[in-house]
């Protein structure tokens, strides 16, 4: 009771405050008309009544004001609450409609999270738009440009000389033992100089960053540490700094926490970078040497340049290679050739993963208008069934703005309530995006509602509720009183509801033709890539082993490894043990210079090529198709044998045996090596890539990558050597634990999780599509049941009216498929980057979305279909 009185006691204080203002209004107006008539040469008398003439009477005005403002307030109030008691009258067309608009809006909204924190979010980073890399390649090189970032001394000169850039930076990547109470882990570090910190503009969460003073040698054992590492090792304990980390045997002092996001690099950032890489935990001062800092053939590093204020790429470019010319000449006569190159770093972080997220994002756009179509189908569908209740309206005085007002009103609750539900269906394909993850997608694990997301989601929702109510709002709206009112199932607006909605269910079919297109090409191009020989065992358990500072010496970590490989072979099930420098699709790769004996060898002739054990053929089973494998001898005579793939043999041994041909692959003299034996071809770099020409020398092992194939399980057999390990030497740890099998799906990670994406939006458009073309037929059969009985009481038989509605459905896919054929036609293109072993017009990807449309949309009509062969003729014309 109190509540109900101070809600009216306030409402009377704001409407007497409103009639206040009101007066003190209509007197300021009426003294301005009274001073225009004193101006014009009236008396005060004659000019005070000549101006209440022309204003009128005050207490009417006032109330004729109150009337307008109650009434706006008042007609919006009604409509909500009309429409909400007709939502609720008709809670089966509701939620048919109002999952249809979700499942569109809710795809949508988390398709734009991951365009949002992928391609639109800023980088934690101070101004990236002005940060660059910088690259100095060499055409002489047959590798991509982007593998050579400039030598220490070519860096430090062109920082010295440059005018383009106002702070540069080199780094290195790393990965360190990490030893900690008796266990020990793998993280990945990086190696900075002093303006790493100053050149991102970022600071760090607590304590300090590495400066100038620290990449000085005996100055350098200092470390920053990541903010997961912080809450992870050490509890985001504040007293941090008085911990230190034991990296390879090294120890370093904390100096401080990065902030939370900063992570660079990340496994994603660097074109050839690291291949066990994920995200930077550790940071180090790089401290190098007089020698290597004066080193000008070593470009194993990495640089990035923040420009200063209106200097572009083109002009740091020009000038970079201006200053190269000159260091160029400071080169070995043999390698020299090198530019310079500098790329846009954001480009370079998401450029390559660009399209992929707008070809998402524009397949799912296709499924919100399908959705939106939908919508306006069944809008069109249920306004027809209220067009006694509109008329009666528009006979009472309605007029059509008022009409339309009310149907968009209902349309729009639909479209929030929709908008609700998509965001929380959104929710849920966000915490189910982390098992598609490819990996390789940057800040992909990022994707969240944050407030740009939401207010996305409220713009689309508007749109979504508009754009499937004008219509059917418009078309009710200017309906005829009288044909509202003479008939009672309002056919005279029949036909113009069913053409308007056939057009819908022929652009969805369309639509849906063209999305099925792309989904079927990128699945038969999965299919390809996963049928794909990559030329090695799947079932091989592999594992990256890096030794810490007391192996520094060569024959301390043979010794090592040795030990290792022999107490691995006496395992049970162990069939084989191997090794290997770089692994296969590890994204690392070696070239190395070559020359065959009676070949017309090429000027800088390069070929990969590879350092393996004596067993790491037969622990990859890689097949030797013809000579031998490596022995124990081999390993005495270093580079004195080799052996070559089957890309090798065909290419420079055409016609010839490869067998006691002989491979100089010394650049600087003449020192052959006699090929022994020829393997089977490995997908190296890419499962979609042909494979080249590689050779393999024999090498005792000390570094890299072990390979073991037996008859244990993956997991028994990989704690096996962890344990295994770890008796050895509790201090090392093992990395990126794996069998081959999980390097191939990574390395069809990303084309798996775009085909995924697409071939779910793709199967929602079919279902929204065939629902849309059920709900017109079944709407036509409703709307002609008079007619159907007429027919049946004529003599038709039930299969020809059945046929009668089932032609119709027919004629609607026929010119939905014909349309959508001729866009797809185009549209493909689009994709055809994304494709592998299949054309952009592919006839049986064509015939089979054909195929599964027509079949779809024959099985939906033939429901309406069969319920018009069953109408009784006499109910049917008593019904009317």
């Amino acid at each position: 009771m109190n509540q109900t009185f101070l809600r009216r006691l306030s409402l009377l204080f704001k409407r007497n405050r409103f009639r206040s203002e009101l007066d003190e209004e209509m007197a300021f107006h009426r003294a301005q008309a009274e001073q225009d008539f004193l101006a014009a040469g009236l008396s005060p008398k004659a000019a005070h009544t000549a101006a209440g003439r022309q204003f009128g009477n005050p207490v009417h005005l006032q109330e004729r004001s109150v009337e307008i403002i109650n009434f706006r307030f008042e007609t919006v109030a009604q409509d909500l609450r009309f429409a909400l008691r007709q939502l609720r009258k008709n809670p089966g067309f509701t939620l048919v409609i109002l999952a249809t608009l979700a499942l569109g809006i809710g795809a949508c909204t988390a398709i734009f999270s991951l365009v949002n924190a992928v391609l639109l979010r800023s980088l934690p980073y101070g101004d990236p738009g002005r940060l660059v890399y910088l690259y100095t390649p060499n055409p002489r090189f047959n590798i991509p440009l982007e593998v050579f970032g400039p030598s220490y001394a070519d860096f430090y000169d062109l920082k010295a000389e440059n005018r383009s850039f106002q702070a540069m930076t080199a780094f290195e990547q790393s990965i360190f033992n990490l030893a900690s109470q008796g266990t020990a882990q793998r993280v990945s570090a990086a190696q900075v100089d002093g303006d790493f910190f100053s050149t991102f503009q970022v600071s760090t969460k607590l304590g300090r960053t590495i400066s100038s003073a620290d990449d000085q040698l005996g100055h350098e054992k200092v470390a920053i540490i990541s903010h997961a590492l912080w809450q992870s090792m050490f509890a985001s304990s504040p007293d941090v700094f008085h911990q230190s980390l034991l990296l390879d045997d090294n120890r370093y002092q904390i100096i401080g926490v990065a902030p939370s996001g900063f992570e660079y690099p990340h496994a994603t950032d660097l074109p050839y970078g690291n291949s066990q890489y994920k995200t930077t935990q550790v940071w180090i001062p790089l401290a190098l040497t007089a020698r290597k800092r004066a080193d000008r053939d070593d470009a194993s590093g990495n640089a990035v340049g923040r420009l200063k204020p209106g200097i572009s790429i083109a002009q740091a470019q020009a000038e970079m290679a201006t200053i190269m010319v000159r260091l160029d000449r400071l080169h070995d006569a043999k390698t020299r050739g090198w530019g310079a190159l500098i790329e846009n770093f954001i480009d370079s972080t998401v450029g390559h993963v660009r399209s992929l997220m707008w070809l998402l994002f524009g397949s799912v756009g296709i499924v919100l208008l399908i959705a939106c179509g939908n919508a306006a189908n069944l809008l069109l569908a249920r306004g027809a069934s209220r067009t006694r209740e509109l008329g009666v309206r528009v006979a009472l005085g309605a007029g059509r703005s008022r009409i339309l007002r009310q149907l968009l009103t209902e349309a729009i609750l639909i479209g929030a309530a929709a908008g609700a539900v998509g965001i929380g269906l959104a929710f849920l394909f966000l915490r189910l995006l982390p098992r598609l993850d490819p990996g390789n997608i940057p800040r992909l694990n990022e994707a969240s509602l944050d407030m740009n997301v939401l207010l996305f989601t409220v713009g689309l929702s508007l749109f979504t509720s508009i754009s499937s109510g004008i219509l059917p709002g418009l078309i009710l709206s200017r309906s005829n009183v009288t044909d509202f009112l003479t008939t009672s199932r309002g056919r005279s607006e029949g036909g113009a509801h069913t053409r308007v909605q056939s057009t819908f269910v022929v652009i969805e079919s369309a639509l849906v033709v063209v999305l099925l297109a792309g989904a079927g090409l990128l699945i038969r191009s999965y299919i390809n890539v996963e049928s794909v020989d990559p030329g090695f065992s799947q079932s091989t358990v592999t594992a990256n082993i890096g030794l810490v500072e007391r192996y520094s010496q060569p024959q301390q970590r043979i010794d090592f490894f040795r030990n290792l490989f022999a107490r691995l072979q006496a395992l049970p099930g162990t069939q084989a043990v191997g090794a290997i420098n770089d692994l296969p699709l590890s994204n690392s790769e070696s070239l190395g210079f070559f020359q065959v004996e009676g070949y017309p060898n090429e000027k800088d002739q390069w070929a990969e090529g590879r350092s393996v054990t004596t067993q790491y053929f037969s622990a990859m089973n890689i097949p030797v198709v013809a000579g031998r494998g490596f022995v124990d001898a081999d390993i005495l005579h270093g580079d004195l044998v080799t052996i070559i793939n089957q890309s090798f043999a065909s290419k420079y041994f055409a016609n010839r045996n490869p067998i006691g041909g002989r491979i100089n692959t010394n650049e600087n003299q003449i020192r052959w090596s006699t090929i022994v034996g020829v393997v089977g071809d490995v997908r190296h770099s890419s499962l979609e890539e042909a494979p080249v020409p590689q050779m393999y020398q024999p090498h005792d092992f000390s570094g890299g990558y072990i390979a073991v194939r037996s008859t244990l399980p993956p997991k028994v057999l990989a704690n096996e050597i962890r344990s295994t390990l770890h008796a050895i030497d509790p201090n090392i740890a093992s990395g990126d634990i794996q069998t081959m099998a999980e390097l191939v799906s990574e390395a069809s990670a990303r084309r798996r999780f775009q085909t995924s994406l697409l071939t779910v939006f793709a199967g929602i458009a079919l279902v929204l599509a065939v629902v849309g073309l059920y709900g017109v037929m079944a709407y036509s059969v409703n709307r002609r049941t008079q007619e159907m009985g007429i027919r049946m009481a004529l003599g038709a038989q039930r299969r020809d009216v059945m046929m009668l509605v089932v032609k119709k459905a027919a004629l609607l896919l026929a010119l939905g498929l014909v349309s959508g054929l001729v866009v797809s036609w185009f549209v493909t293109r689009a994709i055809g980057g994304f494709l592998f072993g299949v054309g952009r017009h592919d006839p049986i990807t064509i015939l089979s979305v054909c195929c599964l449309l027509a079949v779809s949309g024959l099985i939906a009509a033939m429901i309406p279909a069969r319920r018009a062969a069953s109408v009784n003729p006499v109910e049917a014309l008593r019904s009317e």
